[in-house]
């Protein structure tokens, strides 16, 4: 990712394990204060669906720097636009589910 460097790839990778962890602690008190009362499958849903959209864009870029680049923008376009609906339609899901 860094050509030339023996630190920032290593330095890059922890920061963004780091900005997923703050990701599902924010999400569990964006849960909280919606009260939206999550159980289990609810989290393994939104989980499943956010490893999902994480991996997509890392494959799509790991296409474009393998130069790539129509199989990674197309990967990203296609997979990329059937995810956000998918999110959309969880998230719908669970609004309607709140009170359940």
């Amino acid at each position: 990712m860094f050509p030339q460097s023996t630190l920032l790839d290593p330095l890059f990778w922890m920061v963004l394990g780091a900005i997923q962890v703050l990701v599902f602690a924010g999400a569990n008190e964006w849960a909280k204060h919606y009260r939206l009362n999550m159980n289990w499958w609810k989290w393994a849903l939104a989980g499943g669906w956010w490893f999902s959209f994480a991996l997509t864009v890392a494959g799509a870029f790991t296409l474009l720097g393998e130069n790539e680049g129509n199989a990674g923008w197309y990967f990203l376009g296609f997979v990329g636009t059937g995810l956000i609906i998918a999110g959309v339609i969880l998230l719908q899901l669970i609004l309607k589910l709140r009170n359940a």
